[in-house]
């Protein structure tokens, strides 16, 4: 390869008679003198030198704007200039290939005029740029200048603002980039295949190498800090590099157009190289300074030499106390050891574990089986596989794991290891995990959790000084400003890199304001009359870390509050009565309970949506669109730092008042949810974004140790929860509403309701529902007669729409135990009243007479009848407009395809099933998915196709296992199994049965 690229350059340098055209876009704060290492070495390259046309696209980007009559541009306006400057300058307007090349702020320059002329059906023009490289391009917002702004009472630099962390038009321009410029397939007006690399500095400390980076596939990890990657020193400069690999590639292309290919990696470049995937490198730039407190040091050398027999490590703690660094410093000490190591955030926790399939060597169709919607695969059981027959040593670091359930199997605890966490069975394996919770029973037996506290005032007070330089006062001065900190790494380094930006000149306040280690102790101390050095109760990790982050996060919000937005601190308290999974404040906060609210005196949609804004800006709540959902209402997401959310939710006023704030959160989900059936498919991606939050404010309401003062909100409370089991179930998500459901069951005398009351008595019903769902028959059946006992008593008849369900689940739970013809009557009654009550042609009463159907598909010879009566419910269904996806439709198919297999359609029942699998949108371990799958296996063995049933049935006795080990359907599964291995065996002895 290296000999190819050899005389491709000199190819390049005898025969490239048109011109490049390299244009170079500066960063903020700067001008195209930042641009000059690179002129000068182009200028010096022998092979470039001739036919490569250098220009500077510089704009007006100075700290502030002294002129009355000037002001500084807008990037808006910017991308404009750069529009008119390349189809109008004097050397560019003619030019066929051009190069851009950005720095910091300039890669979003250029990314806002690719989408500007996207938007505008321009496509075609874009034709002739074919290849951009950016150089610490802030792709998710600059934390170094946010962490500056929380503490700043005005600078409002318009640039700037366009830095900030999910800033919405730099989202929105960088997606339409990475849609219709980077994974473009074809030129046209809305459309332009461009290559696009994105490299970051190893040692930029203003814009990490992971925000550079970003999304964009092509790119890396340059040896450079934020300044230096743009000025290379020589020819063989990482920076340099690979901005002249972009120009030979180019040359060798010529003027036609771009195929949207990423250049390919100069072969042995000394810089990291990512192509495509998600990044599973560990984020070794982060590893700043060095490592603080002994017991961290010993921490680590524990678990490198192994002196515990275990595998896998959780470091539990506070969110900002260091795990993380911990994980970091662990991961570069095994890389160093020879271990291959892979980093997960559990944030993009199955594409990133998709990589490490791939990276272990997975082929491609196995990975995508694995990943896809298909029977059988399991993404999990595929890497666990290959991580246990690794040849290598290796480190699996899995970070913010902050909701251990998501590394667990679907329904089942992470304790039961055979989700993503699991034990290695192999000496070479570690798997380090991160998280904020340090209950040993979560995390399982076999593994270690050590917790991390925050550092002592002496290791704190080092971590100041180094990271300003010792600018910001004495080892005094630090350690006072530690201990009022109370020592949380990530609050001490925004407090060292606040101070060091004011003592160095680069943020210029008020006279009297904070401007050292001793200012800023002491404007904490005034603000939460807090002597500094108090003692701290090192045990007590959840409310030290209150007292910290509260002092933090309460001087933004009386910043807020200056700026006339006195609700921020109320509304950021009721984003942390929430679940710490991502808000759907579009919806949550369209309707009237948040004006209602006690809480909120005449507080408009206006000031609501402006004080969401305050609350971004100032680093309080991220702001982001979710991908795949369609609807505003609840795409539009907002999340908490896992610190701000834990302090908030067990602050004073919340605490004083609790009936105010948990009742404002109880009533906006059920006005969210509002005519939202959660048993119809389509209104499955709301329940999916408030069922976390709904669970979590039913338990606090109902199951917290202060009751509340207002009786109608846990009555409230018990509706959400019905409400939200009702989704669960429905989408086979027992566990959690198994979870959700018997608490509030058996502690609801503590909040003043008995078991007999209709609340209780319809969580109660949800319990039956559960437990029939399971295949806990005997238990459903049991408890499901005495709901229907005592609502028939409550309700005052057998014919109230909650006594009929309650029967309907109880015939059910008969039919299931295949006592059908007990169970006909039963049914028949049931439907006779459901026709009076709600209509013959209800979702309630078509839901009863499939149970029919169901039944009497099972006696002998009713077979026929039972067909006739799913095809008018299925007719009904589609007169209706079900959606496909609705789980009813589904069993009715699979009921349907079982009536034409027992009258020898074998044929016609493997269609009816097989397209019922197509249009489930579940997946495949839930309930109703194995049942699914049970009728395609026995249509398979009727049909005689033993080993196809074979497969498939191993498949499915294997999810079985992990689901409901000894349930009903899984002893059937097995049987059949069994079966189907001695009809492989010998095949005379079985006829299909089919016409």
């Amino acid at each position: 390869m290296e000999l190819q690229y050899a005389t491709r350059r000199r190819r390049f340098a005898m025969v490239a008679s048109k011109p490049v055209h390299l244009v170079f876009v500066h960063g903020l704060f700067s001008s195209r003198e930042v641009w000059s290492a690179f002129q000068k070495l182009i200028d010096t390259d022998p092979v470039l030198k001739d036919w490569v046309t250098v220009d500077c696209f510089e704009y007006d980007s100075r700290r502030f704007q002294l002129r009355p009559d000037r002001r500084i541009g807008e990037i808006e306006g910017i991308a404009d200039a750069l529009e008119t400057r390349l189809h109008q300058g004097e050397r560019l307007r003619e030019a066929e290939s051009i190069v851009l090349v950005t720095h910091s702020q300039g890669g979003l320059i250029v990314q806002r005029f690719l989408s500007r002329m996207l938007r505008d059906g321009k496509g075609r023009d874009l034709s002739r740029i074919k290849h951009i490289t950016m150089f610490a391009c802030p792709n998710t917002g600059s934390a170094f200048f946010l962490s500056i702004r929380k503490f700043l009472i005005v600078w409002n630099h318009p640039q700037e603002k366009q830095l900030r962390p999910f800033e919405r038009a730099v989202t929105e321009a960088q997606r339409t980039v990475l849609c219709d410029v980077v994974h473009a397939r074809s030129l046209n007006d809305r459309q332009c295949p461009i290559p696009v690399a994105a490299y970051g500095g190893l040692t930029d400390n203003i814009v990490p190498d992971v925000v550079a980076r970003g999304a964009f596939p092509s790119g890396g990890v340059i040896r450079a800090d934020h300044r230096s990657i743009v000025q290379p020193t020589d020819h063989d400069a990482d920076s340099y590099i690979v901005v002249r690999r972009a120009l030979l590639d180019v040359a060798a292309r010529g003027p036609g157009p771009a195929d949207g290919a990423p250049a390919a990696p100069v072969p042995g470049s000394p810089f990291e190289w990512q192509s495509g995937g998600q990044s599973v490198s560990p984020p070794f730039a982060r590893l700043e300074g060095s490592l603080k407190g002994p017991d961290r040091h010993s921490l680590i050398a524990s678990i490198m030499a192994s002196a515990t027999p275990k595998r896998v490590h959780v470091l539990a703690g506070l969110g900002g106390s260091g795990k993380s660094r911990l994980a970091l410093e662990i991961a570069d000490r095994a890389r160093r050891a020879d271990r291959q190591v892979w980093w997960v955030p559990a944030a993009q926790l199955s594409s990133c574990m998709r990589t490490v399939a791939g990276e272990l060597g997975a082929p491609e169709p196995q990975v995508r089986q694995a990943w896809g919607p298909g029977v059988g695969g399991s993404a999990t059981d595929l890497v666990w596989r290959l991580l246990n027959a690794a040849d290598k040593p290796w480190l699996l670091v899995l970070d913010n794991a902050d909701d251990p359930q998501q590394l667990g199997p679907r329904d089942g605890a992470v304790s039961d290891g055979t989700g993503w966490l699991r034990d290695p069975t192999t000496d070479k394996g570690m798997v380090i995990v991160t998280s904020r919770v340090r209950s040993q029973e979560i995390w399982g037996s076999w593994s270690q959790v050590h917790r991390v506290v925050p550092l002592n005032d002496e290791d704190g007070a080092s971590l100041l000084l180094e990271r300003t330089g010792g600018a910001g006062g004495s080892n005094e001065q630090a350690r006072a400003l530690s201990a009022e900190l109370g020592g949380l790494p990530l609050v001490l380094r925004y407090a060292a890199d606040f101070v060091k930006a004011v003592s160095s000149g680069k943020v210029t306040l008020k006279e009297g304001d904070i401007k050292d280690f001793e200012s800023y102790r002491k404007a904490v101390k005034l603000r939460f009359e807090s002597a500094p050095g108090t003692p701290r109760d090192r045990d007590s990790d959840e409310l030290f870390g209150q007292d910290i982050v509260e002092k933090v996060c309460g001087i933004a919000l009386d910043l807020l509050a200056q700026q006339e937005m006195p609700q921020a601190a109320p509304l950021l308290k009721v984003f942390a009565c929430l679940n710490i999974a991502p808000i759907p404040y579009r919806c949550l906060l369209n309707g009237e309970a948040l004006a209602q609210s006690p809480l909120f005196p005449e507080f408009s949609p206006a000031q609501c949506t402006a004080v969401v804004r305050g609350l971004e800006d100032l680093g309080l709540v991220d702001v982001d669109v979710r991908e795949g959902a369609d609807d505003p209402e609840f795409s539009h997401v907002l999340t908490l730092h896992p610190v701000v959310h834990g302090v908030l939710r067990e602050d004073e006023d919340v605490q004083a008042r609790r009936t105010d704030y948990y009742g404002l959160t109880v009533r906006l989900l059920l006005t969210a949810s509002k005519g939202k059936n959660p048993d119809h498919p389509s209104n499955w991606p709301l329940w999916e974004a408030i069922a976390p939050h709904a669970k979590e404010v039913t338990r606090s309401c109902l199951l917290g140790t202060t009751r509340l003062t207002d009786r109608s909100v846990p009555r409230d409370a018990l509706e959400l929860a019905r409400l939200t089991a009702r989704y669960l179930i429905t989408t086979g998500l027992l566990g959690p509403a198994r979870d959700l459901v018997l608490p509030i069951i058996d502690s609801c005398a503590s909040f003043d309701f008995h078991e007999k009351d209709r609340e209780i008595l319809a969580l109660r019903h949800e319990k039956g529902r559960i437990a029939l769902e399971r295949e806990d028959l005997r238990a459903a059946e049991e408890e499901l007669r005495k709901v229907v006992e005592a609502r028939t008593q409550v309700l005052g008849s057998e014919d109230h729409p909650g006594t009929l369900a309650s029967r309907h689940k109880l015939a059910r739970a008969i039919v299931e135990q295949e006592r059908w013809e007990e169970a006909e009557p039963m049914l028949r009654s049931i439907i006779s009243a459901e026709n009076k009550v709600s209509g013959p042609e209800h979702y309630d009463t078509l839901v009863v007479r499939h149970t029919l159907a169901r039944a009497m598909s099972y006696i002998p010879g009713r077979a026929a009848e039972a067909e006739n009566e799913v095809r008018k419910i299925l007719a009904v269904s589609r007169r209706r407009d079900w959606p496909a996806t609705t789980p009813e439709t589904l069993r009715v198919r699979a009921t349907l395809a079982r009536c034409m297999l027992v009258q020898g359609r074998g044929k016609e029942a493997e269609e009816e099933i097989r397209g019922a699998l197509r249009d489930a949108a579940q997946p495949m371990d839930t309930h109703l998915m194995l049942h699914l799958r049970y009728v395609l296996c026995l249509v398979l063995l009727r049909r005689g196709r033993a080993p196809d049933s074979v497969r498939e049935l191993s498949a499915l006795q294997g999810d079985l296992n992990k689901v409901n080990p000894a349930g009903p359907l899984t002893k059937k599964t097995s049987r059949l199994l069994e079966k189907a291995v001695q009809q492989m065996s010998d095949p005379d002895q079985y006829r299909p049965n089919e016409r």
